[in-house]
């Protein structure tokens, strides 16, 4: 099956992939503040649109880290019946688990989608005194939930195949060295 370890791999690395640009984001939005507080405080200068495009960037940020959250089993979870399951039952609350997901994370990608496509069609702008595009920041949004929605499918698809752990939280190779 390499094609399927190719699609698997693929996944995994768009999850981290936008886990990457999540990152470049949280720098841009410590730049962004502290030259803004500096700004502020020690010149009376803030900066122009400073939130604006903060908010723009945490979009970016908090939607693009989903799919390695989910590949991590990082979201917030009551587990308190599940952790005593064992066997069959497990598997098949997981398997609900994971197609809540792919419902959740499906139609966030699919309606984002369409909002994203408006924004980008009337190329609308924030309202701030620099007025930049913020379909970009939309656009991510989109992304970040779809590649969600793929994590999810390729850990149900892995549950499915009967290898539950594959989708198990656990530090990769890379993360440990």
């Amino acid at each position: 099956m390499p094609f399927f370890r190719f699609i698997d791999a693929a996944i995994i690395w768009l999850g981290t992939a936008s886990l990457a640009v999540a990152a470049v984001f949280i720098g841009l939005l410590a730049i962004i503040g502290t030259a803004d507080s500096l700004g502020t405080q020690l010149f009376a200068l803030p900066v122009a649109s400073a939130l604006e495009m903060s908010q723009a960037a945490l979009v970016v940020v908090v939607f693009m880290g989903l799919a390695y959250a989910q590949r991590r089993r990082g979201h917030v979870t009551v587990d308190i019946f599940t952790q005593r399951m064992r066997g069959m039952t497990h598997v098949v609350f997981t398997a609900l688990a994971l197609l809540a997901a792919l419902a959740f994370f499906g139609f966030l990608a699919w309606r984002t989608g369409v909002a994203a496509l408006e924004s980008f069609q009337i190329d609308e702008r924030s309202w701030g005194l620099t007025r930049f595009p913020i379909w970009p920041s939309k656009m991510a949004l989109t992304f970040g939930c779809a590649i969600a929605f793929l994590e999810s499918l390729r850990q149900l698809v892995h549950l499915c195949l009967g290898n539950p752990d594959a989708f198990l939280a656990q530090a990769d190779e890379e993360e440990v060295t």
